[in-house]
């Protein structure tokens, strides 16, 4: 479906979930990664939680088969102000927001600015600044080698179409250590891509800082790191955990997980998010029959 924004942009959304046996369940709602692509992969990646929650995941402003836009609309800021449109645009009610990666740094400007309007919020793979570049380098050449750590290099301090190119060959398959199945592979290679979307954002994020205003996030927060994850070291993803102190936010770092943690170690992050939404939203979260499961 498409929902008309309050400034008339229309965002491709998708509404999915299995459970008329407990209709007044959660909603979760879904921020993919990038920038730069669309929501199939964070559909795919957030379908276990259709047993127990409504999922609605969009394409966000200037994304997939949303509208475009302007670049000057590409801000957090503003992705922000769309997450809020859409959860009153649909009616949505006990919503857990989902963010991953990219959608992980809206989520946090999205619980800082607007408190209240959702339940709570899960980040995943994210934090509220980037590491530095040397870091990052080395945090892939600890799971890549030397090729991977060059290319990072180059993409974050020589920006551009052939830099990005390298950087899906040879970084991408980094972010994850479970290989990809059948369906992801399809999924990733038919995705729509919007690269200036990407390149905009990346002029900004060297200098992204979101902590100073987290001090203002009210929601409960659920925080889930890779132990592995190259773009996101766990030691700055509990910073916001530090600066969101009326948050109550609870970091998980997870192991046997790189950057998708929703793929390498779906069982044990659903098993938190699951626990998190029963527990903010004080909705039913398992369906009947379902024996408890463990990680």
């Amino acid at each position: 479906m498409r929902v008309r924004l309050a400034d008339g942009t229309a965002i491709f959304c998708t509404v999915a979930g299995n459970r008329q046996w407990q209709p007044d369940g959660p909603t979760l709602l879904g921020l993919h990664g990038g920038p730069g692509i669309d929501g199939s992969q964070m559909r795919y990646f957030l379908a276990p939680g259709q047993e127990w929650s409504t999922v609605v995941v969009p394409d966000q402003r200037g994304h997939g088969r949303s509208d475009r836009s302007t670049p000057d609309a590409w801000t957090l800021a503003q992705w922000a102000e769309d997450v809020g449109d859409l959860v009153q645009g649909l009616g949505l009610e006990d919503v857990v927001l989902v963010g991953t990666s990219f959608g992980g740094f809206v989520a946090q400007h999205f619980l800082a600015t607007y408190p209240g309007v959702v339940r709570g919020g899960v980040i995943v793979g994210s934090s509220p600044r980037r590491a530095s570049v040397d870091e990052i380098a080395e945090r892939y050449r600890k799971i890549g080698g030397d090729e991977a750590a060059n290319v990072m290099r180059r993409t974050m301090t020589e920006p551009g179409a052939e830099a990005e190119a390298e950087w899906a060959r040879v970084c991408a398959p980094l972010s994850r250590l479970r290989p990809p199945d059948e369906t992801l592979t399809r999924i990733q290679s038919g995705r729509i891509n919007t690269p200036e979307v990407n390149a905009h954002f990346t002029e900004a994020l060297g200098h992204l800082d979101l902590r100073t205003g987290l001090a203002a996030a009210t929601d409960p927060m659920l925080v889930l790191v890779g132990e592995h994850d190259p773009l996101t070291p766990p030691h700055l993803a509990t910073e916001i955990q530090e600066h969101a102190p009326r948050a109550d936010a609870t970091v998980h770092v997870v192991r046997g997980a790189s950057h998708q943690v929703l793929w390498d170690q779906p069982t044990q992050a659903f098993n938190l998010i699951r626990e998190f939404a029963h527990l903010v939203t004080g909705k039913t979260t398992v369906a009947p029959g379902t024996p408890p499961r463990t990680t």
